[in-house]
């Protein structure tokens, strides 16, 4: 798949960088901290992180631990606006060049709803990515 679309389309398949094992270790001591987890649970933790290919092999890490990983409705909503942007941009694109070709060239109406919809994608994945940078988990009371 290309890079570029491969987090908005497959967020839950990019390889784990090693910002998102620090990270992920982060979280991991600040749940111990704050009394979420146990230190001999979070040594298994541990050791699953260390084995932990892709951003969805963390789903298991943090599993039992609120506010860690992206929601999967969220994931769903990022991949499924995504599909539907991805789709607007081409259909619309393809009429407008098919209306070129046919001589009714006009002014590229296409961006304006290719545009709104992507603000709703990078909206998406900014909060998608959000749960990936940062180190702190929330504990339920």
């Amino acid at each position: 798949m290309n890079t570029l679309l491969d987090p908005l389309l497959l967020p839950d398949q990019i390889a784990l960088s090693e910002s998102d094992r620090r990270s992920a270790a982060a979280k991991l001591d600040n749940a111990v901290r704050r009394g979420a987890l146990a230190p001999s649970a979070a040594a298994d933790r541990q050791e699953l992180l260390g084995n932990a290919r892709n951003r969805g092999d963390l789903r298991q890490v943090f599993a039992g631990i609120a506010d860690a990983t992206p929601p999967r409705g969220l994931t769903v909503a990022l991949r499924a606006v995504t599909g539907v942007w991805l789709v607007a941009c081409v259909v619309q694109f393809v009429i407008w060049v098919t209306l070129a070709v046919f001589g009714h060239f006009d002014w590229p109406w296409w961006l304006w709803s290719d545009l709104g919809l992507g603000m709703v994608v990078a909206i998406l994945w900014w909060t998608h990515e959000s749960y990936h940078r940062k180190t702190d988990v929330q504990v339920g009371a």
